[in-house]
């Protein structure tokens, strides 16, 4: 504890030296001082500061390859190919046997679409690298096949990186974005099967696992392994984020929430966070708690739309539809893009009587989202129930080019009764039933009588039962 201690104290000091004075002391001007001082201004990804400190250490040492190469490393991560590749010629200079230097400048190529020069690096260095060194080049050429978009052999490459090491971090970090692309669920799930019985501790391991169960569609198992995954480390952010959206998925609203009020709890409050919990709230019909969470989270980021938007949901579920206007005109404010934010603010405007305004946010919201046939929907479906006939007529052929569903067949269906075209109404209405029965809403909404029809009644019956 002591020795922690006195290191922590060091780096402190360095940190502080080079943070005010442009150097460090020189008492502690060692080769030592200046890598621990990178690597802290890596791991906290300031890379700028990493290179600065660098190039300093560099002129006291020039002859020691490990400070080109953490110089190079720090570049890469800026996405500046030419200069690493400026720098790892000096270094092989310096040491030419050096394997480090040509998996970096495998990376380095990559970024400059020369990825098959890349592989014939990798290639080369595994006819004359130490076993040792297998499991870094592994990664590379994992990397390299990545960039090229051959999931496939990442897939494989990486599992090969596992089983030599189960724990470590990057490759499986890196293993799920070939397994997602590539589809390799089943070999996912054996993979890390095998390696939870190597370490079953291995909180990403659990994570993993998790994933591909999810897209397997074996969702209990997948709810399990995520959960795993932060128990294990209760630090793991992404874990108790991703269980919340399978849990949302499924329904499960109040083991959701649970998840994100644990992330607000754990790493601070985050206003992206807050609207998964607004939503779950909204979901459990506890609408003072979401205006509870929403309110704080806009004291973090009052220029965060979707906060506004969740608030005008919850005075809306509590129809106090003058608040909900409130809000939801924030939001718009803040962007006026968004489909949902529109078909909102149209609502409110219907529910208080504000015709006008609600018939141009419906206009807007089928202009925003015009692929989506659910706004065109509810579009039409304002304009027919407030006897604006003829718009009605201009829009829905407007609507069929643009989007296709269930619920705009319902709304051209109640056009046609309306227009007394009962015979091809019957044809529409018959394709709508076929397509998606559960949104005969849209129509009863439009001719809430429409069941007091016989021939209707039976056509709906046959189709919903």
């Amino acid at each position: 504890m002591l020795k922690k201690t006195k290191q922590d104290q060091t780096l402190h000091k360095l940190i502080t030296d080079f943070e005010y004075l442009g150097n460090i002391s020189p008492q502690l001007r060692t080769e030592k001082s200046y890598v621990k001082l990178i690597q802290y201004y890596e791991k906290h990804r300031v890379f700028e500061k990493a290179i600065e400190v660098s190039e300093i250490a560099i002129h006291h040492f020039p002859y020691r390859v490990d400070l080109y190469l953490l110089k190079a490393k720090s570049l890469l991560s800026l996405n500046k190919p030419n200069d690493v590749l400026e720098i790892l010629f000096t270094a092989h200079q310096i040491a030419p046997y050096e394997t480090e230097i040509q998996l970096i400048k495998a990376k380095a190529f990559c970024l400059i679409d020369k990825a098959e020069e890349a592989l014939k690096i990798i290639d080369e260095i595994k006819y004359f690298s130490h076993k040792t060194e297998r499991l870094e080049i592994l990664l590379v050429e994992a990397f390299i096949q990545g960039s090229m978009k051959d999931y496939d052999k990442m897939f494989f490459t990486l599992q090969e990186a596992l089983r030599l090491n189960p724990n470590n971090v990057e490759a499986l970090e890196q293993i799920w974005v070939s397994v997602e692309i590539s589809k390799r669920f089943e070999e996912s799930i054996k993979l890390h099967k095998e390696l939870i019985d190597q370490n079953p501790y291995s909180s990403l391991a659990w994570y993993n696992l998790g994933h591909a169960y999810s897209c397997m569609g074996e969702y209990k198992e997948a709810i399990e392994a995520l959960e795993y995954s932060y128990l294990i480390n209760p630090k793991f952010e992404q874990g108790y984020l991703d269980a919340g959206e399978l849990f949302m998925q499924l329904h499960d609203y109040s083991k959701a929430l649970q998840c994100f009020l644990d992330v607000n709890e754990i790493f601070g409050i985050d206003p992206d966070v807050t609207v998964y919990i607004a939503e779950c709230f909204l979901k459990l019909e506890r609408h003072q708690e979401a205006k509870y969470h929403l309110h704080r989270a806009i004291d973090i980021e009052p220029y965060n739309e979707e906060l506004y938007y969740y608030l005008g949901e919850c005075y809306a579920r509590e129809e106090n539809w003058d608040k909900a206007l409130r809000f939801y005109t924030e939001s718009i404010d803040l962007d006026d893009y968004r489909e949902e934010f529109h078909v909102a603010i149209a609502k409110a405007y219907e529910k208080l009587c504000q015709f006008k305004k609600a018939e141009t946010h419906y206009r807007k919201a089928a202009t925003c989202g015009c692929e989506l046939s659910y706004y065109w929907a509810k579009y039409i479906s304002f304009l027919l129930q407030n006897r604006m006939v003829e718009k009605a007529e201009k829009v829905i052929p407007r609507a069929e080019k643009k989007s296709f569903g269930a619920d705009i067949l319902f709304t051209k269906a109640a056009y046609q009764f309306i227009m007394k075209d009962t015979e091809n109404a019957m044809e529409t209405l018959r394709e709508a039933l076929e397509e998606d029965h559960s949104q005969f809403y849209f129509l009863k909404e439009i001719l809430p009588g429409i069941l007091l029809d016989k021939n209707i009644a039976a056509m709906v019956k046959y189709y919903t039962h």
